[in-house]
């Protein structure tokens, strides 16, 4: 497409077409226009032919959209976002600070969103937070779409129709912490009777998530009932689970960049250990959910590119 055509190139064509694909008929859409239907339907048709390809497939339940169609409708409404927070700004001659609504674990908020603030470019972004106790894959659609929130960041992509999911972090390398006046602090290696025999502190929205997340390749263990972990304390408070183990011999499992993170910046008062070979811990990933079609796509973009230039600099 030359620069010629796109100066020719008449604009409202995608309007009467996005209005089409919302409305799902001709009619509708004519009435919402205020065009006539033989108007909206020479719009479509001269669209049509300026791409040089089918736009609509009438059916019995009236116009359905091709993949094209669809791909210029997400390209239209995204762009209207933007121009229409633009000029609201413009309007009510808002103040530079923009409001985020994020609804996270307590994980995430202490340590990506502490690391994130240290950032130049996010200092006119003030963030809300909505701690989420209990994470499920409902509750966070729901959150998303009916709670005001602008941001969902959880370890699962949100499958919804409305909602984009981004992974910003995926982490598979963990470590065991200890009190750094424990006994076990002195130890040279951290072995799988120190697992099973020390009291575990769990990070967690549920027990039941963890077991998933941990594994142990050792059949002698697997075969034996009473070699079960201790689990003696379980919150979905990170600074509480850490304050935990700083007074007592608990240990916990971390992923190694959050461990080293509160040991060198927070000065937290905790050993660590490598995982024996036997331990498994699943890969962790972190999403960010949001709306597709949110006013704010702009800020939320600039937000988790922030989040991966974070972690890429790791």
């Amino acid at each position: 497409m030359n620069e010629r055509k796109i100066n020719e190139f008449d604009y409202n064509l995608i309007k009467i077409m996005n209005e089409v694909i919302v409305s799902g008929s001709l009619s509708r859409a004519a009435d919402k226009l205020e065009l006539s239907v033989s108007a909206v339907s020479l719009s479509i048709n001269k669209l049509q032919r300026y791409i040089g390809v089918e736009l609509f497939i009438r059916t019995a339940q009236g116009m359905k959209p091709t993949q094209t169609a669809l791909d210029i409708h997400d390209s239209f409404s995204h762009a209207m976002c933007i121009i229409d927070d633009v000029v609201h700004k413009a309007k009510n001659h808002e103040k530079s600070v923009s409001t985020v609504r994020v609804m996270c674990s307590d994980l995430v908020e202490s340590f990506y969103f502490q690391r994130l603030h240290q950032r130049d470019d996010l200092q006119e972004t003030l963030f809300v937070f909505t701690n989420a106790t209990l994470f499920n894959h409902d509750e966070c659609v729901r959150n998303l779409l009916q709670s005001g929130n602008d941001i969902v960041l959880s370890n699962f992509p949100l499958n919804h129709s409305s909602i984009t999911s981004v992974e910003i972090d995926s982490v598979d390398n963990f470590v065991v912490v200890c009190s750094d006046t424990s006994l076990l602090a002195s130890q040279k290696a951290f072995t799988l009777s120190h697992y099973y025999t020390l009291p575990h502190a769990v990070y967690c929205h549920s027990e039941g998530q963890v077991k998933k997340l941990i594994s142990v390749n050792n059949q002698h263990v697997l075969n034996n009932k009473s070699n079960m972990r201790k689990v003696v304390y379980n919150s979905s408070s990170l600074n509480g689970i850490i304050a935990a183990i700083e007074r007592s011999d608990m240990i916990a499992i971390f992923p190694t960049k959050v461990a080293e993170y509160f040991i060198d910046k927070r000065h937290s008062k905790l050993a660590t250990f490598s995982l024996p070979d036997d331990i498994h811990h699943e890969t962790l990933k972190t999403y960010a959910n949001f709306v597709t079609r949110t006013t704010k796509i702009r800020g939320i973009n600039h937000i988790i590119s922030s989040f991966k230039a974070v972690e890429n600099c790791q």
